[in-house]
């Protein structure tokens, strides 16, 4: 019978729950021990040594990085957070650990670097049959803090985008909060790229800003999309509504959302919307 022993000293609970969701349905069997603060889980396949054994430890080892990505590493990402970013507050802390632990449990990010510690771990249990996670983990520390400093500098790269985003629509929403309203509805067509205004009459709007040619120096760092939420906030209607096809212009249908809030409506389906194809052909 082939054992192996995998000690600790934190979170003894999270531990096992991990354990479980590995072994639960298999032929695994799981011992548990406590020696004062440690803990130690014993992992036993009920086989003799045979072609199974190479799987176990493959298994075993995967586990054992799982439970330092998802427990062991929480500590040094927050002392990380705390002391790279000393002037954020608590909760912003908060969201940047989040974040950053997130990123490290994505499978997609850092293959290289967690392969190799698999296969660390992997010839760890192989020579000794055991591990004891924290020890392992304080002979790779540079390791971890190199992954998990990036991941932080990622983490307030996007915090950072994501806070100006947020001012942005603030203040945004404070022009249309001031604008003087000069109609009383603006249907918005979207479709294909393009966007079209009429009054509540489906008379065309005639607007400068979305008129702009696409060669003009003066525009060429700003999208269609952008010119149709600044002619918005210049029409500043009492109601505005979306004539869009569902699950297109996500993007610009979120912003228009945010900055116009309860002035918006959403059609499903009408005579206006039916205009599209007309206007399309008469531009």
């Amino acid at each position: 019978m082939q054992t192996i022993k995998i000690g600790g000293n934190v979170n003894k609970d999270e531990v096992k729950n991990l354990i479980n969701r590995y072994f639960s349905n298999s032929k695994v069997n799981v011992q548990e021990e406590d020696y004062e603060e440690r803990y130690e889980f014993s992992l036993s396949l009920g086989t003799k040594k045979n072609l199974e054994d190479i799987a176990f430890y493959r298994a075993v080892a995967n586990l054992v990085q799982d439970i330092i990505l998802e427990i062991y590493i929480k500590p040094i990402i927050m002392n990380r957070v705390v002391k790279i970013c000393d002037d954020y507050s608590s909760s912003d802390k908060e969201g940047i650990v989040t974040s950053t632990h997130l990123a490290i449990l994505n499978e997609n990010y850092y293959i290289k670097e967690k392969n190799m510690v698999n296969e660390e771990i992997l010839n760890h249990l192989i020579e000794n049959n055991s591990i004891l996670i924290d020890g392992f983990m304080n002979f790779r520390l540079r390791r971890f803090i190199y992954i998990v400093d990036i991941s932080v500098e990622k983490a307030i790269g996007q915090f950072e985008i994501e806070r100006e985003y947020l001012e942005f629509l603030s203040m945004l929403q404070y022009f249309v909060d001031i604008q003087e309203p000069k109609y009383e509805l603006v249907n918005v067509i979207i479709k294909e790229n393009d966007y079209f205004l009429l009054d509540k009459d489906n008379n065309i709007i005639e607007n400068g800003l979305l008129e702009y040619a696409p060669d003009d120096q003066w525009y060429e760092d700003i999208s269609k999309a952008d010119l149709l939420v600044s002619s918005l906030i210049v029409l500043s209607p009492i109601k505005l509504v979306l004539h869009v096809e569902e699950g297109k212009e996500k993007e610009l249908v979120n912003v228009i959302s945010q900055v116009f809030r309860d002035k918006v409506q959403f059609c499903d389906g009408c005579d206006t919307c039916n205009l599209k194809a007309k206007l399309k052909k008469g531009k």
